[in-house]
């Protein structure tokens, strides 16, 4: 199923995305291996110098002891008489410093022995050429059709020079670069999925111009995936493309979008602390001493959570859109996190804050896009909150709703209507500048049965909301009346399409593009929604469209009016064929008339 999706604004993604990065522990680890290294032949030289000041060291070798001194049953010369035999007393001989007579007569019996050996071997080998030329070849051939091969392609099959197998090898180089590169008309879609116990974040790509959707490259996740968050800022401080994932686990990934093999996250954001483990890993890999760490993991009752980390699955995310550094987390641990991602590699420092002001799992939270310290949280207490990041979690603002939160969203034109949906089907705007003294600006009751699984509004189009349902449909909403939000009410409908991707967990806008949004479930299929066609949505947003430099239905009527149309050419053949008929019936009426005439004409003379 797909439980989160989200988009990439167009130009964030790297045109050419590399194929793996080192991560910070790999470098650490190469770092210490180099000055292992180091030390390893600073040791070599010291130890050749000391060689070189002693000098060299004389080896006395033994003499030989006499035959008469040894052993029988090491003595060579007493085996048998056989050629074997007499080779290795010549041999034993030789080795217990005989004469060198001896030696020359072995030698020459060798010597004896191989040119015997060669002149058989050249007789069979010129028997077995004499009787093969004796033998008639009856082998036949077929000519072969050069100018057939070339007509086919396969003239130069297997023939190619190595300059053409470094162009063929360039070539391919080229074509995939060329596959991964992302252009300004791709738009980038994630999408985190579980299929079969396996889990994933999936970096789709739409060609906008072609209307392909292709999945780019996808990463493994360790756990059940429940939201994402994208970012632009990694744990070094330099700006990127990041996607931040919670999941089952109490820690919070940030993977680097723009490398495709990436083995490891960026950073994590709270989760078990696996210092110790980091720390044996790095010795071994330098070849250090282990003993000291290993008696330390040993004496691990359990893994230990890092400092601030949440205790339970992490929820939702949201990015600050302003302070691009920090992100908010809620979790099924009632609190909400603030997290500084430049901190990431210093565990006590990561988490910034924490907020207790929830009795029940934090189901959504979302920043302000303007103001960058107001945060809105809501929960499984029915209660949705507001408050400032820079003071403590006590003076929060609530209001009350009739069922579990399931999503909030601020109105991007009107920020200070902030919209939540929840499980009941329901959604209410409240105007957060009278947030618990007043009552909503508006609630309707968008789906009765399948509830409100996700909700989000067009950057673009003012008012433009969207909701989507276990029910299997996505539905559109005008949430402004004369061009400003409703104060009285509801929003108007207009129109709902059955996506075709099973029960819907997530849907959202495509923030570069005007009229596109996405949506994915348990389907586990990806769709897409062009609304540029959808007539409901010029009828009901004509002028808003209009705005934004998008035709609406008065527009193209005006320049059909302004243009002659075309006459359909059947309907032009029948009109030549009925106007033909009406002057055949013509003539024969005249023509019948004038005899009639003729014929009175001779009965008066």
């Amino acid at each position: 199923m797909i439980s989160a999706i989200g988009w990439v604004p167009v130009g964030v993604s790297d045109p050419n995305p590399k194929r793996y990065e080192l991560s910070a522990a790999e470098r650490d680890v190469l770092q210490a291996m180099e000055e292992q290294e180091g030390n390893i032949n600073n040791r070599d030289q010291i130890t050749n110098k000391d060689k070189r000041k002693r000098g060299t060291i004389k080896v006395q070798v033994p003499p030989s002891a006499p035959a008469s001194e040894l052993p029988a049953d090491l003595r060579m010369d007493e085996y048998s008489d056989d050629d074997e035999a007499d080779e290795g007393a010549a041999l034993g001989n030789l080795l217990l410093d005989q004469p060198a007579s001896i030696a020359a007569e072995v030698a020459a019996e060798e010597a004896e022995r191989n040119d015997s050996d060669s002149n058989d071997n050249g007789n069979d080998e010129e028997d077995g050429d004499d009787h093969e030329d004796d033998v008639p070849d009856t082998r036949e051939f077929e000519p072969v059709d050069v100018e057939g091969l070339g007509s086919m392609g396969l003239y130069n099959v297997g023939m190619g020079t190595g300059a053409d197998m470094e162009d063929m090898d360039f070539d391919e180089d080229d074509s995939e670069a060329e596959d991964v590169k992302i252009t300004d008309d791709d738009a980038v879609i994630l999408v985190t999925k579980t299929e079969d116990d396996f889990s994933a974040l999936e970096v789709h790509v739409y060609d906008q111009k072609r209307g392909t959707l292709y999945v780019h490259h996808d990463i493994p996740l360790p756990s059940f995936p429940l939201c994402l968050a994208h970012g632009q800022v990694s744990s070094e401080g330099t700006t990127g493309n990041f996607c931040a994932v919670g999941t089952f686990d109490t820690g919070i990934e940030v993977w680097n979008l723009d490398v495709l093999n990436a083995l490891e996250p960026s950073c994590i954001l709270g989760g078990e602390d696996t210092s110790s483990a980091d720390e044996m890993m790095k010795l071994q890999m330098a070849g250090g001493n282990t003993k000291n760490t290993k008696m330390d993991m040993s004496g691990m009752n359990g893994a230990s959570l890092k400092p601030g980390s949440h205790t339970e699955a992490v929820m939702s995310l949201s990015w600050n859109p302003i302070h691009k550094q920090v992100i908010a987390s809620g979790s099924a641990d009632t609190t909400v996190k603030l997290w500084d991602v430049t901190q990431a590699n210093d565990h006590a420092k990561a988490n910034a804050t924490t907020f207790q002001h929830h009795r029940g799992k934090v189901q959504s939270v979302v920043w302000h896009p303007k103001e960058g310290t107001l945060l809105a949280t809501g929960g499984y207490d029915r209660k949705i909150a507001l408050l400032d990041a820079r003071s403590s979690g006590d003076n929060a603002k609530f209001v009350k709703v009739q069922s579990d939160c399931e999503v909030l969203a601020w109105d991007p034109f009107h920020p200070e209507n902030l919209v939540v949906g929840t499980e009941d089907g329901q959604i209410s705007c409240w105007d957060v500048r009278k947030f618990d003294t007043s009552s909503p600006l508006w609630t309707l009751v968008a789906n009765e049965f399948g509830g409100v699984t996700d909700l989000s509004f067009s950057p673009h189009v003012p008012g433009m909301l969207v909701t989507c349902s276990v029910d299997k449909t996505v539905t559109l909403w005008d949430s402004y009346s004369n061009g400003a939000p409703i104060q009285s009410g509801s929003p108007t409908p207009c129109g709902s399409k059955d996506m075709c991707a099973g029960k819907l967990y997530s849907v959202g806008f495509y923030p570069s593009t005007p009229l596109l949004l996405g949506c994915g479930g348990s389907g586990n299929i990806l769709s897409l929604w062009n609304l540029e066609a959808e007539e409901g949505v010029k009828r009901n947003f004509g002028d808003r469209l209009e705005n934004i430099g998008i035709k609406t239905i008065d527009s193209e009527e005006a320049d059909d009016t302004s243009t002659p149309k075309k006459e359909d050419f059947e309907a032009m053949m029948a009109a030549d064929r009925g106007a033909e008929q009406k002057s055949d019936q013509n003539g024969k009426k005249k023509k019948k008339g004038k005899k009639g005439k003729k014929k009175a004409h001779k009965r008066g003379s």
